[in-house]
């Protein structure tokens, strides 16, 4: 082979490569309430460490919550991250509203230019325009707060982004949603905690009309044997965002972990299950009117799918090892 050609078929080799792995990338929406609990702090961190290893791109991190201070702690968080310029959305007039232990403290501390979530564009129009520029089935959205947001992207009208009604451009732009909420095989306790009840309308419309495929991924028992945190709660600098963040909202609790949750929701948005998790394909997540839920196995709904359980031989600690990994992969302080 000449110098010529053998240079060209080096050439040739390189740019399949970079299209192959920029193909491979999942292209991830982000939707959280960044108030109530630390792990949405853990889970957009772990998002970052998956992009910062060429596994994700993140298209948009929306916010579902009514809390001033939850969009500029997401701001905060990307800013960290050196991902300024990733586009915020934020529910509006009309959402839930909850306190937080952490997020005025983490915005008022660390860098954000967004201000307070009222500055935030409205999350329904946001997420129409990033659908409408991406290739069809190409988008996974991953909601690990409420579902205000996302229902009432299913309620949005045509309009001059895109000619489409919200069913219709889910249908076409969204390859996959994955939900965080609930405690399964069934969870009927009362009370305005948790991502479903607070916003019931919300997910009972999306468990109904979300047109794609829904992997609903579980919380309690399940998300607290992923001990994660600890190496970011027992690292007690004030200018780690993660740390700050772990240490405000675990002060007190007499451990240095917590639950994953809102990881668990993450990674197999971006890498799947089959790691760690065992798939349920059978039934169908039956949500009450109040919220509340029962993972009943008749009829079969095609659209839903569970992971609340480990794969045979798979130990908790070896998810929390890597969940841990990838939550500091990208932290400047944790390198």
């Amino acid at each position: 082979m000449t110098n010529k050609k053998l240079y060209f078929s080096i050439l040739i080799a390189i740019l399949l490569a970079i299209h192959s792995s920029s193909a491979q990338k999942a292209k991830i929406i982000f939707d959280t309430d960044m108030e109530s609990d630390v792990d949405d702090v853990g889970a957009l961190a772990l998002l970052h460490g998956l992009a910062a290893n060429g596994e994700a791109e993140i298209l948009a991190t929306m916010v579902c919550s009514l809390n001033p201070w939850a969009v500029p702690t997401v701001d905060a968080i990307n800013t960290y991250f050196e991902q300024p310029n990733i586009p915020i959305g934020a529910v509006k007039t009309y959402g839930v509203y909850r306190n937080s232990k952490y997020a005025k403290i983490i915005s008022e501390e660390f860098p954000q230019d967004i201000g307070l979530g009222e500055n935030a564009p409205d999350a329904v129009s946001l997420y129409r325009q990033i659908l409408s520029s991406q290739s069809d089935t190409s988008v996974v959205i991953v909601t690990v707060g409420y579902l205000s947001n996302l229902s009432n992207l299913l309620n949005s009208p045509p309009d001059n982004i895109s000619p489409l009604n919200g069913v219709e451009l889910v249908r076409q732009k969204v390859k996959h949603l994955v939900c965080m909420g609930g405690r399964y095989p069934y969870f009927q306790e009362i009370g305005k905690w948790g991502n479903f009840k607070p916003d019931p309308d919300a997910i009972v419309k999306v468990s109904k009309m979300w047109p794609t495929l829904i992997t609903f991924t579980g919380g309690g028992d399940f998300a607290d044997l992923i001990k994660t945190g600890s190496p970011s709660f027992n690292h007690k600098s004030k200018t780690d965002l993660v740390a700050r963040s772990y240490n405000i909202f675990l002060e007190g609790w007499n451990r240095d972990w917590h639950h994953s949750a809102d990881l668990i929701a993450v990674y197999v948005a971006v890498r799947g299950y089959n790691d760690f998790f065992k798939l349920h394909t059978q039934g169908y997540n039956h949500i009450f009117e109040d919220g509340t839920l029962m993972w009943r196995l008749q009829p079969n709904e095609p659209r839903h799918q569970l992971v609340n359980e480990f794969k045979e031989g798979v130990s908790p600690s070896t998810a929390a090892v890597e969940f841990d990994k990838l939550m500091n992969l990208a932290n400047k302080e944790m390198k």
